[in-house]
């Protein structure tokens, strides 16, 4: 499905103006007016696409999220493992970016893990042959916890590589040793 030219263009205006909204004040503080204001589009406009600042927020977050997996991860069949790690991978490298994300962290963190846990859930079905949304839940909630829990703690920078490594670890094997 192909969206009207139009709709691409408001959508991007009011993405781009949130995004700079948000840097300046902060998601909890940014306000539909200040986003509506920036991107020079009517609010009535804003709210035939989203239902508030919660739900564009989401949309934006989702339709990051697909675009990063679709550009940054192969699209071919792969195994578990393999997809695992290339998910780690990337959300790592994406955070260590995240400066503005960090202090909003509180607020996006449910709506990254909604989106993450959505998209994980596809690329399993679609690329694994996996068709359990539990355990896309503790793929994708495993990935992001790890990753922010790491930011939130101000630890020293790890290697994306070996950041995925643990990850991978973590989601196949638990808590029990690989073998």
């Amino acid at each position: 499905m192909t969206t009207d030219r139009r709709v691409r263009r408001t959508r991007s205006l009011l993405r781009q103006a949130a995004i700079e909204v948000i840097r300046e004040k902060g998601f909890r503080a940014a306000r539909v007016r200040d986003i509506t204001e920036r991107a020079d589009v009517n609010r009535a406009t804003f709210y035939a696409h989203y239902a508030d600042k919660y739900a564009f927020a989401e949309a934006m977050v989702r339709d990051e999220i697909r675009h990063r997996f679709a550009t940054r991860l192969p699209a071919t069949p792969a195994p578990l493992a393999d997809l695992v790690h290339a998910l780690a991978v990337l959300l790592w490298e994406d955070s260590s970016r995240a400066d503005g994300c960090r202090r909003n962290i509180d607020v996006l963190r449910p709506l990254i893990q909604r989106a993450v846990r959505t998209e994980v859930s596809r690329l399993l079905v679609e690329r694994c042959a996996c068709e359990s949304t539990v355990t896309a839940h503790i793929v994708g909630s495993t990935i992001v916890g790890a990753v922010c829990w790491w930011r939130e703690n101000g630890l020293p920078d790890t290697p994306p590589n070996q950041a995925a490594d643990e990850v991978t670890r973590a989601v196949l094997y638990g808590l029990r040793p690989a073998s």
